[in-house]
């Protein structure tokens, strides 16, 4: 049992950053920085005018559960977790996961620039954790940039690619997206029609990638 750990973790290892040559780490080196600056250039766009609202009936239906800013919050944390891991293990994957990041910014920032939207946020009262939490969000996060939700596309995209290298990962990480996903409009920070655009992005950039990198032969 032991050597079959042992087997499995060396193989894992063998395809990492670390064992994949200097011309392949430093490839990954620049895509983890350009993942880093097209994040950073969000709050460029993050302003006014919006072009565009996409309130439905459903998005007013919809109450506010406040316990979901806990899943909304940690994106940067999975977002972090999920990169080192690929890095440290799975090289190929890595790549077209921080390749599938990048296209999913620059097709967003395409819509924040030109059809910008707006998300008309409730007033919250009441001095609890959840409340507070999500008060924070608010203002550190102006109402636009909505149309895709860069939540919905980041943590679907990861979560594909977490099915590339192991299926029992894979589902996990589906669990937690879809609290992720879910959060979007549950804290109200995002509409369904948002939602619906990131999902659909998410799928495609990563359909692209995996394609093309992941199961690249040779």
């Amino acid at each position: 049992m032991r050597g079959s750990i042992q087997t499995t973790l060396k193989k894992y290892f063998n395809e990492g950053v670390f064992c994949t040559g200097w011309l392949n780490a430093v490839l990954c080196l620049v895509l983890a920085g350009a993942v880093y600056f097209a994040n950073e250039s969000y709050d460029l766009l993050n302003h006014g005018p919006a072009v565009m609202n996409l309130r439905t009936p459903l998005d007013a239906a919809l109450p506010v559960v406040r316990p979901f800013v806990i899943p909304y919050i940690s994106l940067d944390l999975v977002v972090y977790f999920t990169l080192i891991f690929f890095l440290l293990f799975r090289t190929k994957i890595f790549q077209s996961a921080a390749l599938a990041m990048i296209t999913a910014f620059f097709v967003s920032y395409l819509f924040y620039f030109f059809l910008q939207t707006e998300v008309i946020r409730p007033v919250l009262t009441g001095s609890d954790l959840f409340t507070r939490l999500i008060q924070g969000v608010y203002a550190t996060d102006n109402p636009y940039n909505d149309f895709p939700s860069l939540h919905t596309s980041v943590s679907t995209l990861l979560t594909i690619h977490w099915f590339q290298f192991n299926r029992r990962a894979g589902f996990i990480a589906a669990f937690w997206t879809t609290l992720i996903v879910a959060s979007t409009v549950l804290i109200k920070q995002h509409y369904a029609a948002d939602l619906v655009a990131g999902l659909l992005l998410a799928f495609g950039v990563s359909s692209l990638y995996i394609r093309s990198v992941v199961q690249r032969k040779g």
